[in-house]
C-alpha cells in the first residue's frame, strides 16, 4: 500500500556547524489494513515521517508511493493522493477547537469537503461517526473541556474518519493517556482495521504498547530505519 524508498531530510539550525539528518536513506512499507509501528528515541525523527507523509514537511529526496501512485517524489508532494492519509494527534485538545462543540468539530471536514449535503446530513453522520469510535451521541453538544482526555482524542479520531482515510498515522497518539483510555484507543484502531480495511502507522516509543498492537515494528536510528 505505502512504500518508502530513501527518504532523506536534513535540518540546519541557527548557529549550528553542520546540518542535522534524522533521515537519511530510509525505507519502510506498509501494507493495507495492517498496523505498523514505528519505535525509535525521542528526536530520531519519527514525527519528522509523519509530517513528511502529510505534506507538512519537505524531503530533501527519497520516494514514497501510495497504492502504486506517488506520494512524495524529492521535494513534491502530491496533495490529491495526501488526502487519503490522516493524522490522529498527540494532544488532542490542541487539535479540537476550544469553543467548538465535539459534533460541530466532526461535521466541519465533511462540509467542506462536500461528503454531505446538508448540515442535517452532517450531524447525523458524526452521530454515526461518534458511534464507530466508542462514543456516544450525547457528546456530540460537548466542548472538548467537557470531556475526558481519551473522550477528547476518540473525537480527533472521528473527525478524521469522516474524510475517508487510507492510513491513519498515530503520531504519540496514546502518550498523554492513561492506562484505561490508551486500551480503549487502541481498540478502536484495531476495529477500524478490520471493518474498514486502514493501515494505521503507530509512532511511538513504549515497546510494550508496540508488541502488543503492532503486526510488525520498525526502529528508526541514526536516520535508518530496521525492521525488529
Amino acid at each position: 500500500m505505502l512504500e518508502i524508498t530513501n527518504l532523506t531530510k536534513s535540518f540546519r539550525r541557527a548557529g549550528a556547524k553542520a546540518a542535522e539528518t534524522p533521515l537519511n536513506g530510509a525505507e519502510m512499507r506498509i501494507e493495507r489494513a495492517e498496523i505498523v509501528a514505528l519505535t525509535g528515541k525521542s528526536g530520531e525523527g519519527k514525527s519528522t515521517i509523519a509530517r513528511l507523509l502529510c505534506g507538512t514537511l519537505r524531503a530533501d529526496a527519497g520516494r514514497v508511493t501510495l497504492n502504486g501512485e506517488f506520494l512524495l517524489d524529492g521535494k513534491r508532494y502530491n496533495r490529491d493522493i495526501g488526502r487519503v492519509i490522516g493524522l490522529v494527534p498527540q494532544q488532542p485538545y490542541a487539535a479540537l477547537d476550544p469553543r467548538q462543540r465535539l459534533g460541530d468539530a466532526v461535521a466541519e471536514p465533511l462540509l467542506a469537503r462536500r461528503l454531505v449535503s446538508s448540515r442535517t446530513e452532517a450531524k447525523t453522520r458524526a452521530a454515526q461517526l461518534f458511534a464507530e469510535v466508542s462514543l456516544g451521541a450525547e457528546l456530540l453538544d460537548r466542548l472538548p473541556s467537557q470531556v475526558s482526555g481519551g473522550q477528547a482524542q476518540r473525537a480527533a479520531i472521528a473527525r478524521v474518519l469522516g474524510t475517508e482515510p487510507k492510513l491513519l498515522i498515530a503520531d504519540e497518539a496514546t502518550s498523554m493517556l492513561d492506562p484505561a483510555a490508551q486500551a480503549v484507543i487502541i481498540n478502536v484502531l484495531k476495529s477500524l482495521v478490520l471493518t474498514r480495511g486502514i493501515s494505521v502507522l503507530l509512532i511511538s516509543h513504549d515497546p510494550e504498547l508496540v508488541d502488543n498492537t503492532a503486526d510488525r515494528v520498525y526502529a528508526l536510528s541514526g536516520g535508518k530505519i530496521n525492521i525488529e
